[in-house]
């Protein structure tokens, strides 16, 4: 009735995508072999609700849930065999599927397509060799509507995701929301201080250190292994105070 694999619970045995996927063949193949039933093929009156019936067991979800709506469905498909006055039993057939596999209230607004399908082709079918059309057009309708049921339960699922998440909001308060005073705005006084920005008062009234820098005309000593530096020449040397005069040696 559709391909969407739901993440499924932890199932007592096999793995859940396998039973999901084998349990849903067996049951739309089990529907299928019910209604190839006549006069002539009466074994498949037996081979289909069996075939039926194991799908259902293998199917993952609760057993009861699945248990609850297996005479039901097997009921449906039988009376699909009756023509298209009974096509309304694929509404049986879509609403024991959306039980089995627990959808919300809201997915079961997807019966309503197929409830309106069957009178359509009531009245617009009025003979038993007409019968493989409304097969053919229920079977579309249900897959169709059970994909539409599925994305009910996700519009439903994303539209409380969110009313929670604002009521968490609500109840958080203006606290949680970084403001100015918040530990984790750039701009709280409690927040860490890059040593380097320019803009901290804290760096910009620091003293500046002058550098030190040689004189640019006072030569460097230069100290070769084994020797004492070099002195500075008479003209590097400073002035006596006073009027001190070099002695002439002559």
């Amino acid at each position: 009735m559709t391909t969407r694999i739901d993440p499924a619970a932890r199932v007592r045995w096999g793995d859940p995508r396998w039973r999901y996927g084998i349990g849903l063949v067996t049951i739309v193949l089990g529907a299928a072999a019910t209604n190839l039933t006549s006069t002539y093929s009466l074994w498949f009156l037996a081979i289909g609700p069996a075939v039926q019936l194991l799908g259902w067991l293998i199917l993952p979800g609760p057993l009861w849930r699945r248990l609850l709506v297996l005479l039901p469905c097997l009921v449906a498909a039988l009376v699909l065999v009756a023509g298209p006055d009974f096509a309304g039993a694929f509404a049986v057939l879509l609403a024991g599927w959306l039980f089995a596999r627990h959808r919300p209230v809201l997915s079961y607004l997807a019966l309503l397509p197929v409830i309106v399908l069957s009178f359509v082709l009531k009245d617009l079918l009025n003979e038993y060799g007409q019968n493989w059309v409304a097969l053919l057009s229920g079977a579309l309708t249900t897959v169709a509507c059970a994909w539409l049921a599925w994305a009910l339960m996700l519009w439903r699922r994303r539209t409380l995701d969110a009313r929670r998440a604002r009521r968490w909001l609500r109840r958080a308060g203006p606290a949680r929301s970084a403001g100015p005073d918040s530990p984790d705005s750039p701009n709280s006084p409690n927040s860490p201080k890059d040593p380097e920005d320019p803009e901290d008062p804290e760096v910009a009234q620091a003293p500046q250190v002058p550098e030190m820098r040689p004189a640019p005309d006072a030569p460097r000593s230069r100290a070769v292994f084994g020797q004492s530096p070099v002195p500075p020449p008479a003209e590097a040397q400073p002035a006596l105070r006073g009027d001190a005069r070099p002695v002439n040696p002559e």
